[in-house]
């Protein structure tokens, strides 16, 4: 669960104040959280001691905790004011007392009757009207940013310069750096449209799905190995591919869900929604000797359920595991019934790729055996074609999918969370709390499939367009993107979650290429991201979006952008998981004794979403860059600062050699004089030119290189600019 000091900062901006004693108190805003964070964990769905419980109305009314329009009647008002620490709540062990203002809002809230409100997040979602602002603007999300703002006496800060902008909206769509010819087109083209052009011609881009496919990726807990201490390589990048292809095609975020959790299950599967089925084939496998299969399968499926939730509908579901969830209305038999869904799962490979071919070879070896032995042919001969045989058939490529079981296992609610231990007999169904499961047949993992994209669902909408505003502003609308519950915090901007969550549902049709033309061509997403003494006074923390965020790029990012700087990017799309060079050490600590067969040729130099990932011992750009784990579901990166990130970008040998490579494009394609190749080298490295301070320090470094090394001279001032801040932060 979330601390509350994570929530604190964003419940501070959206109730600037108490509530006035001539102010209605707003439960979910005022009290919803007071109660969930000092009261819920002894008094709520999972436990009600001294049978008081407080997460609904008609128990907290029934054990007199809250006698409704008397505050000084209510033992609720009664207990947190109690003097002594041996009496009051929430007892010292549990909390700190609770704030005079907080009693007052409590008591304030009981005395006008003690409504309770759903929690918002599981109300359906309905379109709000876009608000009236003072400023004239073109897009209805700016006007929901302007309304909060002028609300706050803010301002939108200025549109950011316009190389800024085709560098920001490059990174983000594509996940590269503009080329130094993309940035001169744009910036010689003065036609209005001129931006939109742009950001047509990146969506349209075959790198727009590897960019999108690598946040995806995280959420599926992409891996190319098993995990646990053997570790051992699986075949699973077809998956990776169809990931990339389909956000490429723009499929449809409801069908992108479906061929995922039920691919195999839709009428005439395809071999394409087959392959999608991967999404949950990406659990960790013990191969260890001396395991319990069927342990291993249960924590599998456990897996997958506690994905789900994550995933779509942005709820700690796994906490209702071995217990009733403490906060949230998701009890222990709603988690198995979600388990439920998977329990009937068989774990196939599946052969793909030009298997008719390999089949017809295979064919032809065995007839030519079968001639061999019908007319004497020698053993040699028959050893021979068997040899062939099967060098044939292990050139097939597999890939890991899902499949429904012939007959349902028989789920079990596990007491305590034990397989062992089984409890009462569930069937596949939905969290009572978020919709009615249909009665009659048995619900399969395609009826979840429709459920989760469904418009009576409250949740995938609104969590699947926060992630995507995060993408694009570093923080989500809902700050606690993986909990949407009532421990998470409140939207920082309410109307405006919801009107994009109806928005990709209806007018869009799911298209997330729709979705994320909509945020970038707005006037909020084209903000510079320079602070302002106003802002860093009133908003530091920026959720009121009066400026665009400063970002450090990602780990892939980071190498993809060296690699396009110094042009030895190979944009090949799809394909096996390649081996950039890393350190021999990597595998000195593993139990199993693996190698590192290094890429060679243009595979050294694929984009960073196909380096192969081993789950126990990652590459050191991702451990060092803060990648995803790839154990769970990680729905954000951290992005910390730390000086074995400088030390890997200046003598990491792969940084090196591309600085040495860009010094090389500089001095050979830049221009006929130094200042030209300065221009060049900034416009591949930051897509701008360099202002006049920047290029005479530039020019006079490379000046006195040229003394000691006249032909390492550029490379070395290569080396100094993709060591810079600035070349690995989207500004």
């Amino acid at each position: 669960m979330p601390p509350l000091s994570r929530l604190a900062p964003a419940l501070l901006l959206l109730a600037p104040a108490p509530a006035r004693a001539d102010e209605p108190v707003d439960f979910a805003r005022d009290v919803r959280p007071l109660l969930s964070n000092s009261c819920f964990k002894c008094h709520g769905p999972a436990s009600q001691m001294g049978k008081v419980r407080l997460d609904t109305r008609e128990a907290a009314v029934k054990s007199g905790a809250i006698v409704p329009g008397s505050p000084d009647k209510s033992t609720l008002v009664e207990r947190v004011c109690e003097p002594s620490d041996d009496d009051r709540m929430p007892p010292p062990e549990a909390g700190p007392r609770l704030t005079a203002q907080q009693v007052k809002t409590l008591k304030q809230w009981i005395a006008e009757g003690a409504e309770y409100t759903p929690h918002w997040a599981f109300q359906r979602v309905v379109r709000p009207q876009p608000p009236t602002t003072k400023t004239a603007t073109r897009y209805a999300i700016d006007r929901f940013v302007l309304a909060r703002l002028e609300k706050a006496g803010l301002t939108m800060s200025a549109e950011a310069d316009r190389s800024t902008l085709l560098r920001r909206v490059t990174l983000d769509l594509t996940g590269l750096l503009p080329t130094p010819v993309e940035v001169l087109a744009f910036l010689d083209d003065r036609s209005p449209d001129a931006y939109e052009k742009a950001v047509d011609r990146l969506l349209a881009s075959p790198h727009y799905g590897e960019r999108h496919a690598r946040h995806w990726l995280d959420l599926a807990r992409y891996a190319d190995s098993n995990g646990y201490t053997i570790d051992g390589a699986r075949s699973i990048w077809p998956y990776r591919d169809w990931v990339v292809r389909a956000l490429n095609a723009d499929l449809p975020f409801d069908q992108f869900t479906t061929h995922q959790l039920a691919g195999d299950l839709l009428p005439g599967a395809t071999a394409d929604q087959k392959i999608a089925t991967g999404f949950h084939r990406n659990t960790s496998f013990n191969e260890e000797g001396g395991t319990d299969p069927e342990q291993f399968r249960v924590e599998r499926t456990v897996d997958r359920a506690n994905t789900t939730g994550a995933v779509w509908l942005g709820l700690t579901v796994g906490c209702a595991q071995c217990h009733t969830h403490k906060y949230d209305p998701v009890t222990q038999h709603d988690y198995y019934r979600l388990y439920a869904f998977f329990d009937s799962c068989d774990e196939p490979t599946m052969p793909i790729g030009g298997t008719a071919k390999m089949e017809e070879a295979i064919s032809r070896l065995n007839q030519m055996e079968a001639w061999i032995q019908k007319n004497g042919g020698s053993r040699e001969d028959i050893d021979l074609v068997k040899a062939e045989i099967k060098r044939v058939q292990g050139k097939v490529t597999t890939t890991l999918v899902m499949r429904e079981r012939p007959a349902a296992r028989t789920t079990h609610v596990q007491i305590r969370g034990d397989f062992l231990r089984k409890g009462d007999v569930v069937q596949p169904g939905f969290p009572a709390a978020l919709g009615a499961t249909p009665a009659g047949k048995r619900q399969t993992r395609l009826d979840l499939a429709k459920w989760l994209v469904s418009r009576d669902n409250p949740l995938t909408a609104r969590v699947t367009v926060n992630r995507e505003w995060q993408k694009f502003f570093g923080r989500g609308l809902v700050e606690t993107e993986n909990d949407f519950g009532m421990q998470g915090a409140l939207p920082t901007h309410p109307e405006l979650l919801d009107w994009l969550a109806v928005q990709f549902m209806e007018p869009l049709g799911w298209s997330m290429k729709k979705l994320h033309r909509q945020i970038v061509l707005s006037a909020t997403y084209r903000q510079a991201s320079v602070v302002r003494p106003d802002l860093t006074q009133r908003d530091p923390r920026n959720l009121l979006l009066g400026r665009q965020s400063r970002l450090r790029l990602e780990a892939e990012v980071i190498r993809d952008a060296a690699l396009s700087a110094s042009g030895k990017l190979n944009t090949k799309v799809g394909g096996p998981g390649v081996y950039p060079p890393q350190p021999k050490e990597v595998f000195a600590f593993t139990q199993s004794q693996r190698t590192w067969p290094e890429s060679k040729g243009p595979d050294r130099y694929r984009r960073g979403v196909y380096t192969y990932i081993w789950r126990q011992s990652q590459h050191p750009l991702l451990t060092t860059f803060d990648g995803a784990d790839a154990q769970t579901a990680c729905t954000k990166r951290n992005r910390s600062n730390t000086p074995l990130q400088a030390l890997h970008l200046a003598n990491d040998p792969v940084f090196v050699e591309l600085a040495t490579e860009l010094g090389r494009r500089v001095d050979t394609d830049g221009g006929a004089d130094d200042a030209a190749k300065v221009r060049f080298a900034y416009r591949a490295c930051f897509g701008r030119d360099p202002t006049t301070q920047e290029a005479a320090r530039v020019l006079a470094y490379l000046e006195a290189q040229r003394r000691t090394d006249a032909v390492g001279a550029w490379p070395a001032t290569a080396r100094v600019l993709m060591n810079l801040d600035e070349f690995i932060t989207r500004e």
